[in-house]
């Protein structure tokens, strides 16, 4: 690096620091944050196909684009010793993230998005890593990358972490303590158990995903740094209110996503038997889509002990109008393939409630039939459910209360856990497996 860029990072690193105010609606607070002009944000992990072996690094930088950034990482840990990494690799996708006049207005500052990927990783390793942007580092995190052994292997699932009230658009400003509350007890579940690898986002990060709302997710999200800077990584899934162009800036999935029809829908293989299948209710659940699921279920309910899918608008709605095409058209698209190969647990979002389904099969109750959990606590205002609805009837329930799901696959039973921001468990299910 030239001795003149260098003196300009570190003059860069020492002094140049601004003060990003954001004017809070809901509080009438101040809200004030240091950022440091180059230094790395928002680091973050996520997970696609082959997680044992495969990683999308993702950060943000404030003020200005830049021109070098890189991610540099190893199995043992280098602390601060930025030069002895084993490896590197360069960010393979950068730019500027959409700003609209509401931003500028909210007050949040020009951020940049940056990209790198990570391959030829080794399953059940540690892999430590910082992110560089133009001479300023990130600290050390490290991330645990997925078995290539039948083990037992657990992750944290929820969705719908913005903020509600009369007007959305304009709600998801810091503070969202509701948000904060659920990442803080993310955080202390991911420090009491090393079994959890990922957490799984059901959709509805903020508001919209336009930056004054996706800027403060981010921030919200660095709550979720585990001790000693472990990073559970993110397993996507794209909701309704997710559809700005901001998502594709800040959640790239490389070629698994096609960014032109936002497909967001992927097979996950978290261990040998243990299959995520992540679908998207906001494109056609018919046509591609429903054909690329269903040969999804053929090539894995045969030989996968756990087989689970997860999305956002659901199919057993417990707020929501039950008749209302949003939801009629994902029982008449999926839930047949559901039945149809037998998938062990089927987790929904949007209806900013906790539920859970009797089992259902050919549209009523029978014991052999799929369970359908979730509808979303990640901080968003809970709603009041309809109580009369034959599917959450005994041994089904819902209850208005934040949650985040811990999901434990073991070699003998399937085990979930709805845990709320104090740690209590809200509700508990468990199934043997289906096949042999």
């Amino acid at each position: 690096m030239p001795k003149n860029q260098i003196l300009q990072s570190l003059l860069l690193a020492i002094f140049a620091f601004t003060l990003v105010s954001c004017k809070d609606k809901q509080s009438d607070r101040n809200i004030e944050i240091e950022v440091a002009e180059t230094a790395p944000r928002h680091v973050r992990v996520l997970w696609t196909e082959q997680p044992s072996n495969h990683a999308i690094i993702s950060w943000t930088t404030l003020h200005s684009k830049g021109e070098m950034h890189r991610i540099v990482f190893d199995t043992v840990s280098r602390k601060d010793d930025n030069i002895s990494y084993s490896f590197e690799v360069k960010s393979k996708r950068n730019g500027e993230i959409t700003m609209l006049d509401m931003d500028y207005e909210e007050g949040v500052p020009t951020g940049y998005f940056h990209h790198g990927e990570i391959k030829n990783l080794k399953p059940s390793m540690k892999y430590y890593f910082k992110v560089e942007s133009d001479g300023q580092f990130s600290k050390e995190y490290y991330f645990v990358t997925a078995p290539a052994d039948d083990r037992q292997i657990s992750i944290l699932w929820g969705g719908d972490s913005r903020l509600g009230g009369e007007k959305p658009i304009y709600a998801g400003r810091t503070p969202h303590l509701g948000r904060q509350d659920m990442n803080k007890r993310i955080k202390a579940l991911m420090d009491e158990n090393e079994e959890i690898l990922a957490f799984t986002h059901g959709a509805d990060y903020g508001s919209t995903a336009e930056w004054r709302h996706l800027f403060w997710w981010l921030e919200d999200h660095e709550i979720v740094v585990g001790k000693d800077n472990r990073l559970l990584p993110l397993i996507i899934s794209r909701g309704n209110h997710d559809y700005a162009i901001g998502f594709q800036e800040n959640f790239w999935l490389s070629t698994i996503t096609d960014e032109q029809n936002f497909g967001y829908y992927y097979t996950t293989q978290l261990s040998p038997q243990v299959t995520l299948i992540t679908l998207n209710t906001e494109i056609s659940v018919a046509g591609n889509q429903r054909v690329w699921l269903e040969k999804q279920l053929a090539e894995n309910r045969p030989n996968k002990r756990w087989l689970v899918t997860h999305f956002h608008r659901p199919a057993y709605p417990v707020v929501k109008d039950y008749e209302a095409h949003t939801f009629k058209r994902v029982r008449e698209a999926w839930v047949p393939l559901f039945e149809k190969y037998n998938i062990d647990l089927a987790c929904e979002s949007d209806g900013h409630i906790l539920k859970r389904t009797l089992p259902i099969r050919n549209g009523k109750p029978d014991e052999t039939g799929i369970v359908y959990i979730g509808e979303g606590g990640l901080g968003v205002p809970q709603r009041t459910a309809d109580t009369t609805r034959w599917f959450i009837q005994p041994p089904g329930f819902a209850k208005s209360a934040d949650n985040v799901h811990l999901i434990q696959f073991r070699t003998d039973s399937l085990v979930v856990r709805a845990i709320g921001p104090e740690g209590n468990v809200l509700d508990y299910y468990g199934r043997i497996p289906r096949i042999n």
